[in-house]
């Protein structure tokens, strides 16, 4: 005969084993709690973290821009004056042109004898003074028209960028 021993439930085992399921279950609520807190930061800062990174865009596009608009200002600065030296250069010139020729009526008519020929100096320099005036001051309002279209350019192609960047960030 054959004796069948039958294993007695030890209570401390079954404490031990209660035990361990509490700690499973705990650490399973941990990592629950864990991972829907961490989901949950996630979904709340996702968004925040995206218009953070659009403002440092915005605010490197605007430090871009700014530095863009400050070279465009300086090149239009630096082409007004260079215009501006080649019309006071045009119109030195022309005083100087005009001064000689002053020098040099003023003795022919201090040469000349009778009256006559002092009034036909005369009108001869009066009338080639004012075709002188008039072809230098079409002169100079050319010159000045590309002196203006010059520095107006690199402000103009600014603003064309800009204005075709904004509207490519607004469509």
């Amino acid at each position: 005969m054959t004796a069948k021993t039958k294993k007695k439930d030890n209570p401390t085992d079954n404490v031990a084993k209660t035990a361990e399921a509490m700690v499973a279950a705990g650490q399973e609520a941990l990592r629950n709690f864990a991972k829907s807190s961490t989901e949950g930061y996630e979904n709340a800062f996702a968004g925040v973290r995206g218009k953070a990174g659009d403002l440092v865009q915005g605010y490197d596009e605007l430090a871009v821009s700014g530095k863009d608009n400050m070279e465009a200002w300086s090149t239009a600065g630096a082409a007004y004056g260079k215009g501006l030296e080649a019309i006071g250069g045009e119109w030195m010139s022309f005083a100087k042109k005009m001064l000689d020729g002053n020098v040099k009526v003023t003795k022919a008519v201090l040469g000349a004898k009778p009256l006559n020929e002092v009034l036909d100096l005369q009108s001869d320099f009066a009338r080639s003074s004012y075709e002188g005036l008039l072809d230098q001051s079409i002169k100079v309002g050319e010159l000045a028209t590309k002196v203006a279209q010059d520095a107006f350019e690199p402000i103009k192609t600014h603003i064309t960028a800009t204005v075709e960047k904004w509207h490519k960030n607004a469509v």
